[in-house]
């Protein structure tokens, strides 16, 4: 039973696009429409990809870029508040944390797919010498 547990947390994590699926189909089958549960599915799925980038990250290069993830992630977020303080005076932080958490989502995702095209093309060039 462990094991099972074990192997499909380890399919989330390598395949984070599986939980927005399932959210999706799940907020349909509730009556929702798709388009009103985009922005929470990407909510959802933004934590399997810090993951899921550190660990192909880890896979690809053989290093471990955990902090400058964290660190990156940090450092957007003060960016977010800084540009956000000069532009309202008085602003909102939930609306501020949704956008900095989707820019993340969308920031990950970018890391994800360049991460599996590097690592793809340098597993087949080691491959192939």
């Amino acid at each position: 039973m462990a094991g099972l547990i074990a192997s499909i947390w380890g399919i989330l994590i390598l395949f984070p696009f599986i939980v927005t699926i399932v959210f999706l189909v799940v907020a349909r089958k509730m009556g929702k429409a798709p388009a009103g549960v985009i922005g929470l599915a990407a909510d959802v799925t933004t934590p399997f990809l810090f993951i899921a980038v550190y660990i192909i990250s880890m896979t690809t290069f053989g290093k471990g870029i955990g902090i400058y993830i964290a660190g990156l992630a940090i450092v957007i977020a003060i960016v977010h508040v800084v540009i956000e303080r000069l532009k309202v005076k008085e602003f909102r932080i939930i609306r501020l944390l949704r956008r900095t958490w989707r820019f993340y989502f969308l920031l990950l995702l970018i890391a994800y797919f360049l991460l599996l095209l590097t690592g793809s093309v340098l597993k087949i060039i080691e491959y192939m010498t």
